[in-house]
């Protein structure tokens, strides 16, 4: 039974990605309207169950890592198509190594010298083939986008993802008496900070002044509900990043010049915030009860055995998606003797069965260093240091443009998901990474746009 299921599923992908992707690129060839059609669902789409959109090859459901099998993400088929149809089209603006792409490859190859390295090498190629496939996504962005109509296609589909999520959330909270409500996530924490990642560039959106009114309502009806799912997470962190965000971009739009509708929507967005956090406040206030001090962190002793693991392997790391490996027993009894101090310290009894499958740390960055190393850990910082910088130039460049105060958005979603990152690895989970590489392919696009502009003026100033 078993290897009938793998062989339904190896056909499926194999029909999805050599037979729909290539179709989907043919279909598209020259046909703008559905490209930005196509663009729309492809960010809709991200809002359903991951069950919906991934297929899992060798799947390894008992194991405590970051990536659990080799996983298909039909995302990356839509990615190929969009590439292929701009690749058909014969268009100048198109290349197969956008920028930022090369930060990206490169990041995946030195994360996979870990691999040799590993306790379990076919843990370690399992986050390698779900990172690389990734460039396909990226790939696809930056060849669908070609003008100002084209991102905003993408951002409605987010949108309108986004009031969905809402909807589902309300649900959750107040038909089935949910608490710490997950919509259609893993978990609450992902959720919550995929909102306000997508919230900043919305809010950007809708407060520019060519956007049109139907644009304006949408959009930010889409913030409104960002920052509710953030408020029904009840994640102290996420409200946090998504009010100072919010502030960020709303007095980011003040610099452009004080409009009408920058104001009206300032006060209905503070005035609809103080609502709903009055409705919600009971919920936070049960979270504030809460100990949440460093020594009775978990989180600060999974950080503990991450420094311990990195100082015996600085280089390369205990291997790419290896941590559930090292800091258990029975293969990393030293590490897990960490956690096991720290439970004991709080007055817990200890039983060396139940660490054999200790969870990871929450800090991406830490959970970099332990299983890739200094090395994984310096090219990651690279692609982030270079995605930055092009929203930075993006920002500088377009900023009285109809999408100035958007890249600025983006710009904050990326620097706030970023520092967030040092106490949540939802970077690594599918939806979050397929939208972050999403972003990331918009900014490639903008930076080309950034170039051409620029050797534009160059030519005519020699002319």
């Amino acid at each position: 039974m078993d290897v009938l299921k793998t062989i339904i599923k190896v056909l499926v992908i194999a029909f999805v990605y050599l037979g729909l992707g290539p179709l989907l690129g043919m279909y598209l060839n020259g046909k703008d309207f559905a490209r930005r059609v196509t663009l729309g669902f492809m960010a809709w789409w991200l809002v359903r169950p991951p069950s919906d959109f991934t297929l899992m090859l060798y799947s390894i459901d008992s194991y405590r890592g970051h990536a659990r099998g080799f996983e298909f993400n039909f995302i990356e088929a839509i990615g190929i198509g969009l590439a292929l149809g701009a690749l058909l089209e014969k268009r100048k603006d198109f290349t197969f190594l956008p920028p930022a792409m090369w930060a990206w490859g490169l990041w995946v190859a030195v994360c996979m010298m870990s691999i040799p390295n590993a306790m379990n090498p076919l843990y370690a190629a399992m986050p390698a083939f779900k990172f690389a496939k990734m460039a396909f996504v990226f790939l696809g962005v930056f060849a669908a986008i070609h003008d100002e109509r084209d991102v905003k296609a993408v951002m409605r589909g987010f949108a309108i993802a986004l009031i969905l999520q809402m909807l589902v959330c309300l649900w959750n909270r107040y038909v089935l008496g949910g608490f710490r409500v997950m919509g259609w996530f893993e978990h609450q924490n992902p959720m919550s900070m995929w909102s306000y990642m997508l919230a900043f560039p919305i809010l950007g959106l809708a407060i520019s002044k060519e956007t049109s009114m139907r644009d304006v309502v949408l959009c930010f009806c889409a913030f409104a509900s960002a920052g509710l799912v953030v408020v029904l997470s009840v994640s102290r962190a996420s409200l946090a990043a998504f009010a100072i965000g919010s502030v960020i971009v709303m007095l980011g739009s003040f610099v452009q010049g004080i409009t009408g509708r920058r104001v009206t929507l300032s006060i209905i967005g503070a005035l609809g915030g103080m609502v709903v956090m009055a409705i919600a406040a009971d919920t936070f206030m049960a979270r504030m009860g809460v100990d949440s001090s460093p020594q009775n962190d978990l989180r600060w002793a999974l950080n503990e055995q991450s420094a311990a693991l990195l100082r015996d392997r600085p280089l390369v790391g205990v291997g790419w998606n290896n941590f559930g490996l090292a800091n258990s027993r029975p293969l990393g009894v030293k590490y897990s003797e960490i956690l096991e101090q720290w439970e004991r310290e709080r007055g817990r009894s200890i039983y060396t069965k139940n660490f054999m499958r200790n969870p990871l740390t929450e800090s991406l960055y830490w959970l970099l260093l332990a299983e890739t190393g200094l090395l994984g850990f310096s090219a990651f910082m690279i692609f982030i240091l270079v995605t930055l910088w092009h929203g930075l130039r993006a920002t500088i460049c377009f900023w009285r443009t109809p999408l100035g105060l958007f890249f600025f958005g983006m710009l904050v979603a990326l620097t706030i998901t970023y520092f967030h990152g040092q106490v949540e690895r939802v970077l690594t989970q599918t939806k979050n990474l397929t939208t972050w590489i999403m972003f990331c392919g918009i900014l490639s696009r903008a930076e080309w746009w950034r170039r051409r502009e620029k050797a534009r003026a160059k030519a005519l100033q020699n002319s």
